[in-house]
Formats: structure tokens, sequence, C-alpha cells
């Protein structure tokens, strides 16, 4: 076995006249290489309902009183928040570029809709990064908490039934 095909796998060293051929039975990718992948609305929709089930501990930690768990489970949405953007950014929203390139209206949806999404996991990491660093909950510092969660939730939640209803229907197959 040579080289390439150690490195690349068998058939990685066919001629050009072959690879055009066996381009045509493989999936599909937008210009510019990045293939569409039929499971990663549904992917992008199950983080969705994690980043959910958080929020709902949080809201039952808080209630108990108990702001230990809620500074852990501020990480824990922190952590799943950021995995699930970086997910979007480097695979949904480069595939949307992709497909949309000369649509220009799609395409500035689309980059509005992501320049939005940064504003608002910035102000939620913001939000995180104050609450995780309180050493004690006052009740001044819990009566804040409180109403910048649920406005955090607030913007999220609308954030999240756009993106499910509207902004996931423009990731189609090329």
């Amino acid at each position: 076995m040579g080289f390439f095909s150690k490195v690349f796998g068998p058939g990685s060293t066919k001629t050009s006249a072959q690879l055009s051929t066996t381009k045509k039975t493989r999936p599909r990718r937008a210009a510019g290489g990045m293939r569409y992948d039929p499971r990663l609305v549904d992917s992008l929709k199950d983080d969705h309902r994690g980043l959910h089930r958080i929020y709902r501990e949080l809201l039952e930690a808080r209630d108990r009183d108990d702001f230990k768990a809620v500074q852990t489970l501020l990480g824990k949405f922190k952590i799943a928040l950021q995995a699930h953007l970086m997910v979007e950014n480097v695979r949904f929203y480069v595939y949307l570029k992709q497909k949309y390139a000369t649509d220009r209206v799609t395409l500035a949806y689309i980059t509005d809709l992501r320049k939005e999404m940064d504003v608002i996991s910035m102000a939620a990491v913001k939000f995180i990064h104050t609450y995780t660093r309180v050493d004690v909950f006052t009740p001044e510092t819990k009566c804040a908490f409180n109403a910048n969660l649920a406005a955090i939730c607030d913007v999220m939640s609308q954030r999240i039934a756009l993106e499910e209803s509207r902004l996931y229907a423009l990731y189609l197959p090329e």
C-alpha cells in the first residue's frame, strides 16, 4: 500500500478522470466545500433542549435558595452554550453563507441574525461571569440575579424560537 493510500485510505491515488466521476456520487458540498449534514439541525435543536433543561435546573436551585448550585449550573450553562455556538458558527452559518452567497437578501438576513446572536451570547457570558464570581448572594444580589436571569432567558427563548422556526429552515441540501 502506498503512502497516500495509507494516509487517505484506499482509492486516494485515483486519476483526475476517476475523481471527476467519483465526485458525482459523493454528498454535495456548498460552494467553498462545507458539506450538508442532514443531522445538524436536529443536533442544534437537541442543544436547545439541553440549554432549556439547565435553565429549569437553575430556577429550581434558585427557588431552593441554593446559590452554590446556581453558580455550578451557570458554569454548565456557559459550556453548553459555547459548544452550541461553536458548532452553529463553524458548521451551520458557514454552510448557509456558502449556499446563499449569490442571494444578497437572504445572505444579509443570515448575517444580521449571526451578528445578533453574537451580541446575545456576549451578554449571556457576561451575566454568567458576573454571577459565578459573587462570593455571597445578598438580597440585593439575588434580586438583580433574578431580573437578569429572566431577561437573558426571555431573549434566548425568543432567539431559539426564531432559529427553529425560520433560520433552520434555510439549511437545505444543495
